[in-house]
Parts: structure tokens; sequence; C-alpha cells
């Protein structure tokens, strides 16, 4: 193994079909909702994909389709062993878990978007890879003083300094991050940290993944992709209530006292603590990406509302969101 990056070959034609033999990709992060969308855009594209996954022979493994799959744990640099093997480009959407309701993971962002990526990039080091993309967030840097943020930055900063060929992907919030809107129209009223007066523009996790492939061949260092619609928090909960067909009811609470709350909630799981300090953050600063992204807030509000049966008196199952991203 060299620990040196080979050239990034370029795709050739099968003899035999006339097919495109393309490039030899390891998504990792490959059962999430990024990553799932990621592995889609790359077979479509014709390179052979490699999906790096905790367990293979579960649901997160089996809805990934006929991919090569190979089991690894970021937090076990043994599990990584041959992973990178005879890959060209590592496409890491890695992180701790976004979900709210999962108490009992108590992984923290340092632990797994730092440590565990960083120990996905030594692999690669070692075997070679040509080239390693990274999603992390956009506007992280007025974002700092959250551990999410943070953790994303610090392995940002080691992809740099390793000498390797990178692409950092800048996303904002992706469109699943919203769901939890719609649930809260649902149920009839929608609760806001602080004034809902901060814009983003959330964008679609395809579109995303469509930058992170296009990313394989680029030069460029950093790609900033936002959707096309910049909206306040409040016109985001509004477009949810409309989504779902009933008339807005939205409360405020303040940024201080939803972090005044989630102080104690770090002490019984660090994890949702450092995501609800995050959420408070993220919601009360101007989020707004390059508008490079097609699928618009709304459409996605409406297929999942399609999806549920069109009834405001239905709920929804909750999509598996565990990328990156600012929401």
């Amino acid at each position: 193994m060299s620990s040196l990056a080979a050239p990034l070959p370029v795709p050739t034609q099968d003899p035999d079909d006339g097919s495109l033999t393309g490039h030899r990709v390891l998504v990792a992060g490959a059962s999430g909702t990024l990553g799932r969308s990621v592995v889609r855009e790359l077979v479509a594209r014709g390179e052979r994909v490699r999906a790096l996954v905790r367990d293979p022979d579960g649901s997160g493994g089996s809805a990934l389709g006929r991919v090569d799959l190979i089991r690894g744990d970021l937090l076990d640099a043994g599990s990584l062993g041959g992973a990178c093997d005879d890959v060209d480009v590592v496409i890491s959407c890695a992180g701790a878990s976004m979900r709210l309701g999962n108490w009992g993971d108590r992984r923290s962002f340092m632990e797994v978007d730092f440590g565990g990526n960083a120990n996905l990039l030594q692999v690669a080091r070692t075997a070679g890879v040509a080239k390693f993309i990274y999603v992390s967030l956009f506007g992280a840097g007025d974002l700092l003083r959250t551990e999410y943020a943070a953790a994303h930055e610090r392995f940002a900063g080691a992809l740099a300094a390793s000498g390797l060929p990178h692409t950092v992907v800048r996303p904002t919030g992706f469109h699943a991050f919203f769901h939890e809107m719609l649930e809260m129209a649902r149920r009839g009223r929608a609760f806001l940290i602080g004034d809902g007066s901060a814009r983003t523009n959330p964008v679609d996790e395809r579109d995303v993944a469509e930058a992170c492939v296009d990313a394989i061949l680029l030069q460029d260092r950093e790609v900033a992709i936002g959707g096309p619609d910049v909206l306040t928090r409040r016109k985001i909960a509004e477009l949810a209530f409309a989504a779902v067909g009933r008339t807005p009811k939205i409360s405020s609470i303040s940024r201080r006292t939803f972090e005044a709350i989630a102080r104690p909630v770090a002490i019984v799981n660090p994890r949702i603590g450092a995501l609800w300090a995050f959420g408070a953050a993220v919601s009360t600063t101007d989020v707004v990406a390059p508008r490079l992204g097609s699928r618009s807030l709304a459409d996605y509000f409406a297929e999942r509302v399609s999806r549920s049966g069109s009834s405001a008196a239905l709920g929804f199952s909750e999509p598996q969101t565990n990328p990156p991203g600012a929401g």
C-alpha cells in the first residue's frame, strides 16, 4: 500500500458490452438520507460503488440495492482495514445521528464527525486513495461555538492539512431536517426559536448528492450549495401548515430560554444537548448559500404529505437522517 494519492483514473469503456467502467468510490454513511442519495447517483452515472455500513445485513444495507457492501464502524479503526483498498475516491456523508428521539445513542459529534472521519482519512491515505470528498455544512464559521459545527470544521481542517486532494461540500439544511415542522403543523401548532426572521435556503438531499458526485472531477476545494428559495424560518412554518391544510398557529421561544432548557439535556445525553444547542444557533442565524439546488422545500412538503395519504389526520414516518448540513 502507498501513502501517496494515486492519480484519479479516467473512466474507460468495457470491451465486452461498451458500458463505461467508472471510478471506484467508497461511500461512508451510506445508509443515511444523503448517503443513500449519493449511492443512487453514483450508480446512475456508472461509477463502481462500495458502501461502508455498520450492519450490511440490516435494513440500511439492503436498501442500498446491488452495490458492494463492506462492514465497518468509523469509531473502530481496526474495522476499517481494507475498506479503501482499490478505491479511487472516498465520499464521506458520515456523522453522528441527528435524531432527537434516539436517547440511547450517546456518541458525540466530536467523536463521530471528527474522530470517526479522521480514522477513515488515515485509512484512505494509507491505501493511496486519489481524492476525499467530505460533506460538512454551510455557514460553519458563524456557528463554531456549537459542538456540531466545531466537529465538522475540525475535520475539514485535518483534511486540508493531510495533503490529500479533496473537496468539502457545504450544504445548507437538508429538506429532511424540516420533517419535524410538518409534524408540528399536523398537530396544530409550530414552535420557532427566536422571532422567525432568520433566513435560509434549504436544499434537497438529491441536489447535494449530485454535487458530491460532480466533485469527483472538480478541482475546487470547497463547494457551497443551497436550495432555490430563500425563506425565513416563519415562512418555512407557514409552508408546512399549507402542506397539511391547516391555518398557521406559530409560537416563539427566545434563544436564551431554549439554550437554558438545553443545558440539563446535555447532562443526560451530550449528543442531543449539542444538537439542541446547534438548533438554537442555526435557527437565529442567516444561513444562505449559493442557490444551486433545483428542488424546493414546498415540493418536499407536498411529497411527504402525499406519501402519507394527503390528510392532516395522518402521521408521517420519520425519515432516516444522520447526515451533516446546517438546518
